[in-house]
């Protein structure tokens, strides 16, 4: 189809200056642009070609849906990847052939194709529309019934947010003209160009009235959509009548209606994973806000946060092992190990511990308090299109939050990924602490394909001029996409990196959805009530800072913090017990407790603020901390006593010498000594005498309630929840499948999140009585190489789930 709203510099075999493929993504030159010459009379003629083209092609699939749907899904269904290829090229020729086409420009791939040669405009447009995805079995049938089932209308804004856009499209609130699109069904009037007050003037239903006010679009934005929705409908047309090849165009119209089928379930892996609702989205009808998602995977994150705290105070190797990483991605220096160079990796960790901890719990009280959707909408005004005083409230202060904290992950991944283990041979300035970011970030010439496609995707997520240009969710998924199908690209992501990633991910996310509010996200933003959220934010960000400069000045200060080789650190928690262990793992336990408490001692006299109020303060009771027994020396069972043949005189053993008998007694034979048998069981029992007593195993508490799982399972949770006896728990290893399938195996769903984040959800089956939030768990980085979770993060894996929900050792038992 022909451009009309929009021009791109098609580069062919001269670049123009414009540098390779990398360059001209970072800058957005390849981007399409809008065309601004066009007049109001070559518009409007424009717009009704556009919408005329559109209703009629969504009548005739409408038609197609409604009497041969099943027939399409059983045809695709059947078909082989091959043959739908063949019907997708047909439809269209030009289609690319990888996911998310408008990326390509920096993928391998710059070797086989010359670097001055750009993507289709097409790819910038329809980005979704592409072999990869819907050569498989469902997207192409969620798209089909999606835009077959529902008027074109409900689809405008996601078309235009789904196209990637280059520079010239950000138009301000236009102050005559609009395009009205909601509940327009004649070509002339959908996308039409009139004025807003005279639009609503003549709307009688509140309703309408609100939905207009709130669909309005730019003219240039609303020619765009037209031309989307215009290429859309015709390649899906085509579509449906190559796969119904042997029907009549005229039963399209004329045949009988059939019943609607029963709503595709499409068959995914063993798990849920977001990056599969990601790939299925574009393809289905928009989602509003799923508030119950929101609060699950805040709830669950806030979860983290605490138990990161609380590991940190309780753990001696979690605290070391964490420190390490946070030094290794410390940009002021590469390789110095010095005391001060420890000390501000350690203020670095325990600021970031803090800070989650506080702003995660400031998000997860405000969904608490947050009404159900159906009671928010019940007390809204429609004529104002506002939610109620309170409601919006809590919107704008969750909106204005979610923005903020996306700077601690942005910060952290441009600090962090240059100096990474992985990475930093790539960057010649990362360790310089006189450089500035841009010099850090500046990557030497000669790196590998890998390297360079790292360093452009999570460059981009942090700058703020890329963000604008490519917009910060396209770029997690691309991000997210690069992980799954690299390799190499992802080994030189270590789970430090990950971990901010993840992070990112996920408020990316909240703000995504928080935007599917519509149309009373749009009030809220708009409208002023920053006074009130000012105040509110004020309060949290006062606290931060101020636990900033105390954390910092605290470090500098303290006598107890070393170089994590010390061996006041030293913790052989894995390694077999035995006395010596015994007593090095209760003096690192020793020397973090007074470590903890000279920074709070530190903290209170530098700030005034009281580190264990703060916690309290906030509904985090004082938890009862793991602590190592005093070594006691087992108990050996005493050896069996043998009893001593009876000695006899000369005269007894020799039956040559004559024995005086006194009279009535009996032959008396010698007694024989007995005879301990080594191999095989034991043909008699022993005499009470010889029966070997084994004092009794001290008694723990017996668990309440018992719970019965599978022979697989069971082996899972007696690892992660050991018996105080267990012989050789230091030795135990988990795989990752196992611990899904457990986990799962009694109700707690497994969902694969962004980076290397799993989210387990208690659903209705959950066997475990009274669950009510959900855990996350980071996926260990060695997992992925075929290797299982090792000794160290199982008893930290453990741990965590006996704070979180008060499983004791036993609880679960084989069926």
């Amino acid at each position: 189809m022909a451009s009309y709203t929009y021009e791109l510099i098609e580069l062919g075999d001269d670049a123009h200056g414009l540098g390779c493929k990398c360059c001209r993504f970072i800058k957005g030159t390849d981007l399409p642009r809008p065309r601004k010459d066009l007049s109001e009379a070559e518009s409007r003629t424009l717009a009704v070609g556009f919408a005329g083209s559109v209703l009629k092609d969504w009548t005739k699939l409408n038609a197609i849906i409604k009497r041969f749907e099943g027939v399409l899904q059983k045809r695709w269904l059947k078909k082989g990847t091959k043959q739908r290829r063949e019907i997708l090229l047909r439809a269209c020729p030009e289609m690319p052939p990888c996911h998310r086409p408008d990326f390509q420009g920096f993928r391998n791939g710059q070797k086989k194709l010359p670097p001055s040669r750009t993507c289709p405009s097409r790819a910038y447009l329809w980005p979704y529309i592409n072999l990869e995805d819907l050569q498989q079995a469902y997207p192409m049938l969620l798209f089909i019934n999606s835009r077959g089932r529902h008027l074109p209308q409900n689809f405008i804004s996601t078309d235009i947010d789904n196209a990637h856009l280059g520079a010239g499209w950000e138009f301000k609130p236009p102050k005559c003209g609009t395009m009205i699109f909601h509940n327009q069904r004649t070509p002339r009037m959908y996308g039409d160009t009139a004025d807003l007050a005279d639009s609503l003037r003549s709307t009688a239903n509140l309703y309408d009235w609100a939905m207009q006010f709130v669909s309005r679009v730019d003219p240039g934005l609303g020619l765009l959509g037209l031309e989307i929705q215009a290429g859309i409908y015709s390649f899906l047309v085509q579509c449906v009548t190559l796969i119904l090849h042997d029907v009549m165009p005229s039963q399209f119209f004329l045949a009988p209606h059939q019943p609607v089928p029963p709503p595709l379930i499409p068959k995914r892996g063993d798990w849920v994973t977001l990056q599969d609702h990601m790939l299925e989205a574009p393809y289905r009808l928009p989602q509003g806000l799923d508030l119950d998602r929101l609060k699950n995977m805040v709830s669950t994150r806030h979860a983290a946060a605490t138990d990161h705290v609380w590991l940190l105070r309780e753990d001696p190797s979690y605290f070391t092992e964490t420190l390490i990483e946070w030094k290794e991605h410390d940009w002021r220096e590469e390789v110095c190990t010095c005391l001060e160079c420890w000390r501000d990796a350690a203020a670095d960790m325990l600021i970031h511990a803090f800070n989650d901890f506080l702003f995660w719990h400031e998000i997860h009280r405000r969904f608490i308090l947050m009404p159900n959707l159906e009671t928010q909408l019940a007390r809204a005004d429609l004529e104002q299109v506002r939610l109620q005083k309170k409601d919006e409230q809590r919107w704008a202060e969750l909106d204005e939050l979610t923005q903020l904290i996306l700077i601690f992950p942005m910060a952290n991944i441009r600090r962090g990924l240059p100096g990474s283990p992985r990475m930093r041979q790539c960057y010649p300035l990362s360790g310089k602490r006189d450089a500035k970011t841009l010099e850090r970030w500046s990557m030497k010439r000669g790196r590998s394909e890998a390297e360079r496609r790292v360093d452009t995707v999570f460059h981009a997520m942090i700058d703020c001029e890329q963000r604008a240009l490519h917009q910060l969710t396209p770029l997690i998924q691309e991000a997210q996409y690069m992980l799954d199908t690299e390799p190499k690209a992802a080994e030189l992501v270590d789970s430090w990196v990950l971990n901010q990633f993840a992070d990112l991910s996920l408020l990316a996310e909240l703000s995504d959805q928080m935007q599917r509010f519509k149309p009373w996200s749009d009030a809220w933003r708009i409208c002023t009530v920053g006074g009130i959220v000012d105040k509110s934010i004020a309060k949290i960000m006062t606290l931060s800072q101020s636990l900033t400069e105390a954390i910092v000045h605290a470090c500098k200060e303290s006598e107890m913090l070393c170089s994590p080789s010390s061996k006041l650190w030293q913790y052989p928690a894995d390694k077999r017990p035995s006395k010596a262990n015994n007593s090095q793992m209760r003096h690192a336990e020793s020397h973090l407790d007074f470590f903890w408490g000279e920074l709070d001692e530190n903290v209170m006299d530098y700030s005034g603020e009281d580190v264990t109020e703060i916690l309290a303060a906030r509904g985090l009771r004082k938890r009862k901390l793991y602590r190592t027994p005093k070594w006691k020396d087992p108990i050996l069972a005493p050896a069996a006593e043998l009893k001593e043949a009876p000695r006899f005189g000369l005269i007894k053993l020799n039956p040559n010498v004559p024995k005086k008998r006194s009279a009535g007694e009996d032959h008396a034979c010698a007694p024989k000594a007995p005879k301990t048998k080594t191999r095989g069981a034991a043909n008699t029992p022993l005499d009470d005498e010889e029966v070997v007593t084994v004092p009794p195993e001290p008694e723990e508490a017996v668990p309440l309630v018992t719970i019965k799982v599978k022979k697989r399972t069971h082996r899972v949770f007696s690892a992660l929840l050991p018996e105080a006896g267990a012989e050789n728990h230091h030795k135990i290893e988990v795989a990752w499948d196992d611990m899904l399938q457990a986990m799962a195996d009694i109700g707690m769903m497994p969902e694969k999140l962004y980076g290397s984040v799993w989210n387990f959800k208690p659903t209705e089956e959950c066997v475990v009585e009274g669950m009510t939030r959900g855990i996350q768990f980071h996926e260990p980085k060695e997992v992925r190489r075929g290797n299982k979770i090792g000794p160290h993060m199982v008893r930290v894996f453990g741990r965590r789930l006996q704070h979180a929900y008060g499983w004791t050792a036993g609880m679960f038992v084989c069926e």
